[in-house]
């Protein structure tokens, strides 16, 4: 069965009791009937919209590439700039910001706005890259290839902002946002799942595997920040433990490998493999 998990030593991200939610599905989980959630910057939908039909959904985007999500009785889908949101203040209970941030042209007003529209006793989610990561170094610098080298200069450069830990808790905690929770998450390197890349992304994938392997040298690590915030939040968050991330349908996973550690591992959400380095 796809997604079914037979190996003991590979885990979806667990919560201890008491623990607030961090994850995507956490968070949609764990909303009560009749919530309100925004999906800013949705793509074609940040999650399975049908999951939770008890719930109400406004998804937007500035562009829909692939396509937008399907609208229904319960998803409301409009076209939207991030910067000047057409929605009343204090209306979500949920905000969720899926790696957008590093797209948008105009930040202070993105977050202003992105706490504008989470009601007192909501939450906002956040995930962005970190720009030291040889993830988003490797993104941007295929945006310059591809328009200087490859003379498309017409070609908007994607991630525009670039973003560290402690900032990232300064510019919400600046707006009264304190960090309730996060976590670290290596890179998967899904977004080469995009048609133009999806040939390069398994060997890509495998080589820094092998590189992992035999080097210690993790390319991987440490590429993004998975961020929950509240206002008035005070006091230390809660740290969350992911180890590897799947490339194909890009699910967070914690694994406990045995020893000898395996080449590969399966992703217990898509059932897909994915090369193992060392453990993390």
């Amino acid at each position: 069965m796809v997604g079914e998990v037979t190996e003991s030593w590979i885990h979806k991200p667990a919560r201890t009791a008491g623990q607030p939610a961090l994850f995507l599905r956490e968070l949609i989980g764990d909303l009560p009937p009749g919530a309100r959630v925004l999906d800013a910057g949705c793509g074609p939908g940040s999650w399975d919209y049908a999951a939770r039909p008890d719930i109400s959904v406004a998804s937007f985007d500035i562009k829909y590439p692939p396509g937008p999500p399907e609208p229904s009785a319960h998803v409301g889908v409009f076209r939207g700039d991030l910067a000047r949101l057409p929605l009343r203040s204090d209306l979500f209970n949920l905000t969720i910001c899926h790696y957008v941030l590093e797209h948008v042209t105009e930040l202070e007003k993105c977050c202003d706005e992105l706490v504008r529209v989470t009601r007192s006793d909501g939450v906002l989610y956040l995930s962005v890259p970190r720009a030291a990561a040889f993830d988003d170094r490797l993104y941007r610098f295929a945006g310059y290839f591809a328009k200087y080298a490859l003379l498309k200069l017409r070609k908007r450069i994607e991630h525009q902002q670039r973003f560290d830990f402690d900032g990232l808790v300064r510019m919400f905690g600046a707006r009264s946002f304190g960090l309730v929770s996060y976590a670290r998450v290596p890179a998967g390197f899904s977004w080469m799942n995009d048609a133009r890349t999806k040939k390069l992304q398994g060997p890509f994938t495998d080589a820094l595997a092998a590189l992992h392997r035999n080097t210690g040298i993790d390319l991987a690590a440490d590429a993004n920040f998975v961020m929950v915030f509240r206002r008035g939040a005070k006091g230390p968050p809660v740290v969350r433990k992911v180890t590897h991330v799947c490339r194909e349908c890009g699910e967070l996973s914690v694994l406990d490998p045995p020893v000898p550690e395996p080449r590969t591992w399966t992703c217990p959400y898509c059932g897909k493999p994915n090369p193992f380095g060392r453990p993390r």
